[in-house]
């Protein structure tokens, strides 16, 4: 019996391993297949640039635009490419957003668009996944202004559902 149990195990536990590895993998595959989707007119037309990253995404808005958060673009009067990302995201307590500016731009322009940026995400309900930048975007992005986004995957020993009353999303 034992070594019928010792086999199994063995058989096992490569399933095992890879269940524990693979949740974020697949909350990552959906993050960056949504992202594709809703900015791949942007993409084609050369105004941003989709990086998939360790635990996230790294979008790079090539526009050289200020990103104004006047009336009409928070009522979406016009397309804005702001709108797109946010629409692609997943739920807000599984994400954190970084928000940089690399492009040839004075120092003052390139923060007014990021203060523009993440104003946008604050006005979008959206204030909890904003954090500061940790480090410069990836080596390989196009200058311009980069949102990365990360995945913040919450322990699974911290259960999920709905037993308190309030959702609890996890990483699939």
């Amino acid at each position: 019996m034992d070594h019928h149990a010792r086999r199994l195990g063995v058989l096992l536990s490569p399933l095992l391993l890879l269940a524990a590895c693979g949740p974020s993998h697949h909350t990552q595959r959906v993050l960056g297949d949504r992202l594709y989707t809703q900015l791949a007119p942007d993409i084609v037309a050369g105004k941003a640039v989709l990086q998939p990253l360790p635990g996230g995404d790294q979008v790079t808005l090539l526009d050289p635009s200020m990103f104004p958060n006047d009336i009409r673009a928070l009522s979406d009067a016009y397309p804005d490419i702001r709108a797109n990302v946010i629409e692609a995201m997943l739920d807000p307590s599984l994400m954190q957003v970084q928000i940089t500016d690399t492009a040839p731009l004075r120092e003052d322009l390139r923060d007014a668009r990021v203060r523009n940026v993440a104003q946008y995400f604050v006005d979008n309900g959206l204030a909890s996944t904003l954090v500061p930048p940790s480090q410069p975007p990836a080596a390989a992005a196009p200058a311009g202004l980069t949102i990365t986004i990360t995945l913040r995957c919450p322990d699974r020993h911290g259960g999920s559902g709905y037993g308190d009353g309030r959702s609890h999303p996890v990483c699939d």
